[in-house]
């Protein structure tokens, strides 16, 4: 065992109520990195500051709606994972945000701390997912990008040689495409 401290997720919540973000603060503190905004505004400061894996803000707020934050943190910070939060039923807003800002989850209030910080374990280990993808996809176009570099070198030589290359130039077309469907 190496005896290295697990990394702890940098949850952002957003919520224009003050006693809402202490009570989530009292609940999340020692199993997240904790940042809180009372609005969408300060949530994209704090964004612009810090790295933050999951955004988990209410729905209605004065200015900026939670589904217009998530819209913007989704252009900003395609990695961060999205989540809305209201207690009231409002099902166009539950549309749009998973129509317009790729949302992971919508909880409504009042919520089961229990089940609230499942969540939040399951977001983050989203955020992992797509983070290790990413990094998946960037080392294997390099090791493509080199395979093809000394085929090309050898293009000269043999038949083979051709044959590889045109297979690592299929590869990476591949990968390209396997990108894009993120």
């Amino acid at each position: 065992m190496s005896g290295k401290t697990p990394l702890k997720h940098s949850i952002l919540i957003v919520d224009d109520e003050p006693e809402i973000l202490f009570s989530i603060k009292g609940l999340l503190r020692r199993e997240f990195n904790l940042y809180t905004a009372e609005s969408g505004a300060e949530a994209l400061e704090i964004l612009r500051v810090h790295p933050i894996h999951v955004v988990m803000t209410d729905q209605r707020m004065p200015e900026m709606t939670g589904v217009e934050l998530i819209g913007k943190v989704k252009s900003e910070y395609p990695d961060a994972i999205r989540m809305v939060f209201t207690g009231y039923a409002d099902i166009k807003a539950v549309i749009d945000a998973i129509n317009k800002g790729g949302l992971f989850r919508y909880i409504t209030k009042p919520w089961d701390p229990d089940e609230l910080v499942d969540v939040l374990r399951e977001a983050a280990a989203e955020y992992d997912r797509l983070v290790e993808r990413r990094r998946f996809f960037a080392d294997l176009k390099e090791h493509l990008g080199q395979g093809q570099d000394y085929a090309k070198r050898l293009v000269g030589q043999t038949t083979e040689a051709k044959e590889v290359n045109r297979y690592l130039e299929n590869a990476s077309q591949l990968l390209t495409r396997l990108q894009q469907q993120r």
